[in-house]
């Protein structure tokens, strides 16, 4: 069992390891469009790095971003896909903005979503107790109060009567 268990890790490992290469061989070919995306992406590096919650945050902020470094990619591809070019970009400011902007919807995005579905999980928590509770009043009003569990039982678990034993005692004086 363990053997195949590495056998796993290690093919896991083996097509991660080939992935890498190839993206390593593209980033070099595709120079330029690389040093763009490297500085444009680097909000949703960001995100990355701080996203405890399975990736969420990321994929948002990740799909604006690139929605933001697109037209200037666009850019680079028709006017000569050279590292000149690619620089020059960069060190525009409104470059800059508009990809940096484009990350910052998708971090307002997130947040709101956050607190858009955090607010409607209270709600229906809220409405599902109350119609809990409704329920339990029901069941008690057709059972009695030995539905509730708050009665004292004796040893076969039958509810102790302390009523009748009390009403003997007043009767004896």
């Amino acid at each position: 069992m363990a053997k195949k268990d590495k056998g796993k890790q290690k093919k896991s490992g083996w097509g991660l390891q080939v992935i890498m290469i190839f993206g390593l061989l593209a980033a070099v070919l595709f120079m330029p469009t690389t040093i763009l995306l490297v500085v444009g992406m680097l909000p949703t590096v960001v995100a990355a790095l701080i996203d405890r919650k399975g990736g969420a945050r990321a994929i948002t902020v990740g799909a604006l971003n690139l929605c933001g470094c697109i037209p200037f990619l666009m850019d680079l591809w028709t006017k000569g896909h050279t590292s000149a070019l690619s620089v020059s970009l960069i060190t525009d400011p409104l470059t800059i903005i508009v990809m940096y902007a484009a990350a910052g919807i998708g971090y307002m995005i997130d947040w709101a979503l956050s607190g858009i579905v955090a607010t409607i999980l209270v709600q229906r928590s809220t409405s599902r107790l109350e119609a809990v509770r409704k329920r339990q009043a029901d069941l008690v009003a057709r059972w009695g109060k030995e539905v509730t569990g708050e009665l004292p039982l004796d040893a076969e678990g039958f509810p102790v009567d302390d009523q009748p034993a009390e009403a003997g005692k007043t009767a004896a004086k």
